[in-house]
């Protein structure tokens, strides 16, 4: 299994997001919250810190993997090739105006109001994109 675990499905207090890192020794996947609040008052400074451990064993990783709450989160290159925004942004109006196009077809079961806020999203998306496009100089 990779070293790290990506939550894809809510159980007990994992999000979607939060990640599992297998520990030094390799025996269990671990993960680590933390989380700090300052702010300053008339009356004095309120402070709190929260700080949480969350440890699975290897053959439950293993299990939540395959009942589909886990996912290995596969290594990469550190030197990740360059990538020009223009182009990512060129390649992401190509797959939303096709989505957009298809909408018809992919939701044609759907609640009318789901249809009109996906139509909503994808065209706000587009116009964004077409903005930062138009920005190239």
């Amino acid at each position: 299994m990779s070293k790290v675990l990506r939550v894809i499905d809510p159980f007990f207090v994992m999000e979607i997001g939060d990640t599992f890192t297998l520990s030094e020794d390799g025996k269990k996947y671990i993960s680590q919250h933390n989380e700090e609040f300052h702010t300053a008052k008339d009356d004095g400074d309120l402070n709190s810190t929260y700080n949480s451990t969350f440890e699975i064993s290897l053959k439950w990783a293993k299990q939540l993997i395959e009942d589909g709450y886990l996912e290995e989160v596969e290594e990469t290159d550190k030197s990740t090739p360059f990538v020009n925004v223009f182009d990512e942004i060129d390649t992401l109006i190509d797959k939303y105006q096709t989505e957009l196009n298809n909408l018809p077809n992919t939701m044609a079961k759907a609640p009318e109001c789901l249809k009109v806020e996906k139509t909503t999203v994808l065209s706000n998306l587009l116009s964004v994109l077409n903005h930062l496009k138009s920005l190239r100089k």
